[in-house]
């Protein structure tokens, strides 16, 4: 999935002064600190600061090329291997310029039936009317916008049903419609005005009367919810940066008057639901790819690591074993003067010895515990960490 791209100083210096950094290090498929990175190990000279700002005629002249002929490599994400993802076109949908909205509720769509019989009998908090848990239309208006509602719900539901659009309500009391595959979840809100209810005033107290605290003052403040009959149609979908997902009552304009905007709106935001799902699903492949490169190196490095250490405590196995045999010899020379019983008991104990030394001499009783160069690296090795590991003999 990785490829190597290649060039010589030459070719490189005069790519860097023919085109920005950070562009041609898009072109290229690396980082633009990578880029200027490996430019300065090569020892190539980039523009300055604000060289590509500056008009052509007062741009400084470039420098003489490089002498060195060392190629430059650069390791990067061969795009041409990832999967292209197959988006199917999308149709074109006749809406109308203009949606009108009726007076009256006739043949009302079966989810508004639901919605009116359920709105009707709620209590209300907070000046908004309490359905959570009622698996109706989403909603959040006070008493007087029943009515209202009512017709845009059922205006917006039965156009949509035109269109090829579908409505539906989750067990967690969300509206969705489905727009060309993507999920939209439509909900009504009253912006309320909200005002605090003063405290009563206190008793007054007698001049002969007992003092005592008064708590009353310590209350939580007391709110007041009223209604402003200004209503918003939301939308709550992951989509690209700008895209427009709420419309709402106006000095210019109703909702009502909206409509037609409203769908046209549904459309450009399940098309950039539908780009950014796949943006993101490009990412992932990238990322999968890159970790899989990472993980693939670390577990050459901690090979190499666990190999290196095994070789530097076998040198030191073997280091003890040979001065251990030095010192058993050396024993048994030193008891060679001694008398029969002395040299027998000598004898006995370097059997013992010796049997201990071979048992910590890693060449014995063969080499292919040393030279063996299989490393076993468990399943939830990962490569973080390592720089954390103890030094050996080849740390700087």
């Amino acid at each position: 999935m990785y490829k190597i791209v290649t060039f010589t100083p030459r070719e490189l210096f005069d790519k860097v002064w023919e085109t920005p950094v950070l562009k041609l290090a898009q072109e290229i498929g690396i980082s633009d600190v990578a880029l200027s990175k490996a430019c300065r190990k090569a020892g190539l000279s980039l523009p300055s600061r604000g060289h590509w700002a500056k008009p052509v005629s007062k741009r400084p002249s470039k420098p003489k090329p490089p002498t060195a002929e060392h190629p430059i490599s650069f390791t990067v994400l061969d795009r041409s291997t990832l999967p292209v993802p197959s988006a199917a076109p999308i149709k074109p949908k006749a809406i109308r310029s203009t949606i009108l909205v009726p007076h009256t509720l006739l043949a009302p769509h079966p989810l508004v039936m639901k919605w009116v019989k359920c709105v009707k009998a709620a209590k209300i908090h907070e000046g908004h009317l309490v359905t959570i848990g009622k698996h109706v239309l989403d909603a959040r208006i006070s008493p007087g916008l029943i009515d209202r509602c009512a017709l845009i719900f059922d205006t917006l539901i039965k156009e949509s049903k035109v269109l090829g659009y579908t409505w539906k309500v989750t067990s967690d009391d969300k509206t969705l419609v489905e727009v060309d595959g993507e999920l939209l979840a439509i909900k009504l809100a009253e912006r309320l005005s909200k005002q605090i209810i003063p405290p009563p005033p206190p008793t007054p107290r007698r001049r002969t009367a007992r003092w005592e605290p008064d708590f009353s003052l310590l209350r939580a403040p007391q709110f007041e919810w009223s209604s402003t009959g200004e209503l918003s149609l939301q939308i709550d979908a992951r989509t690209e940066y700008g895209k427009r997902k709420n419309w709402t009552d106006t000095k210019t304009g109703k909702i009502e008057e909206k409509l037609a905007s409203i769908f046209d709106g549904f459309e450009a935001i399940a098309e950039s639901m539908k780009v950014l799902r796949l943006k993101n699903e490009e990412a992932r492949r990238e990322r999968i790819a890159e970790e899989a490169v990472r993980l693939e190196r670390a577990k050459r490095e901690e090979t190499h690591r666990r190999l290196r250490h095994k070789l530097v405590e076998n040198t030191k196995r073997w280091e003890q074993a040979q001065r251990l045999r030095a010192f058993i010899q050396a024993t048994c020379n030193a008891s060679a003067t001694t008398s029969e019983h002395s040299q027998q008991q000598t004898a006995l104990w370097a059997a013992w010895a010796s049997a201990h030394a071979n048992q910590l001499d890693p060449l014995h009783p063969d080499t292919s515990s040393v030279t063996s160069l299989a490393v076993n690296i468990e399943s939830w090795f990962n490569g973080y960490g390592m720089m954390r590991t103890e030094k050996d003999w080849w740390s700087e």
